[in-house]
């Protein structure tokens, strides 16, 4: 396989390998290096099979680079918890973190204190692969983490090319330098106080009885800078408040009449009432 340039990957106890090669590499730990001496009625017979005499008594020193099993899950190691840890991170939170990545045998993959910037994402919104959202889950601010993560919920045996190889357990050291509250599940923009009973009326800047996109969009980008609302952190403005207008433009003809407009708990309780 060093010939190759590549390991070789297989799953044990199932059949894939010789009996003896199965047996051989069972009790493994990482980074171990042994050597395995099998007989022929636990290699390839008497028979042999294409560069293989028969009746050979096989000898195959192995390095064992890293190993998982499909039923792992994410182990979370934590380094260092600040005193002071009560908000944590959940679903919908804009996180900045730095990292430095690595294979399971020390090889450094990547880092972000290389680039000089954290990296950035709103947690559970499928930005990172799986394992990465699960092990930010429950975090605080200041705190550093190990996580470790099998390829199930990494880059799966395909890996990346060039940069993550198939098969690969990814060994990630975290440490979470900010976190923004995100919103309540479902929401991208929610008031920070009473809503105008003559909300519609406010949008509407030219009285008209029509709402276009740009008088909607400079509404929102009024209140948020006002503090009387907040968007969903993390998220382009004007997708979110694409979003938002295409909800509300229920006829998709580009605008919102007083008839089509409502907010997101009257439609709930509508809803809740049809049922």
């Amino acid at each position: 396989s060093y010939s190759r340039n590549r390991t070789y990957d297989t799953y044990v106890g199932k059949g894939y390998v010789i009996a003896g090669m199965d047996e051989g590499l069972l009790g493994v730990c990482t980074g171990e290096k042994r050597r395995i001496i099998i007989p022929p009625h636990l290699g390839y017979g008497e028979e042999g099979r294409g560069k293989i005499p028969g009746s050979a008594v096989l000898v195959f020193d192995i390095h064992v680079v890293d190993f998982h099993n499909p039923s792992d899950s994410v182990s979370i190691t934590v380094n260092y918890k600040p005193s002071n840890c009560t908000v944590l991170s959940k679903k919908g939170d804009y996180l900045k973190y730095h990292y430095n990545a690595s294979l399971l045998d020390g090889t450094l993959l990547d880092s972000t204190h290389s680039l000089g910037k954290t990296y950035n994402i709103v947690l559970g919104s499928g930005q990172v692969v799986v394992g990465m959202d699960m092990g930010l889950q429950d975090m605080c601010v200041g705190e550093r983490r190990t996580v470790v993560i099998p390829p199930h919920l990494g880059y799966g045996e395909d890996g990346v090319e060039g940069e993550v190889p198939g098969s690969a357990v990814l060994v990630f050291d975290i440490e979470l330098l900010e976190l923004v509250s995100g919103l309540p599940e479902g929401y991208m923009f929610v008031w920070n106080g009473e809503v105008s009973p003559n909300l519609f009326e406010e949008i509407d800047q030219n009285h008209d009885g029509e709402v276009l996109l740009k008088e909607f969009s400079e509404y929102i980008q009024a209140q948020v800078d006002s503090g009387k609302g907040k968007l969903a952190p993390g998220f382009d403005f004007e997708k979110i408040v694409q979003n938002m207008f295409t909800n509300q433009d229920r006829d998709g003809n580009g605008k919102v009449t007083a008839e089509e407009f409502k907010l997101k708990d009257q439609e709930a309780k509508e809803e809740h009432d049809e049922l």
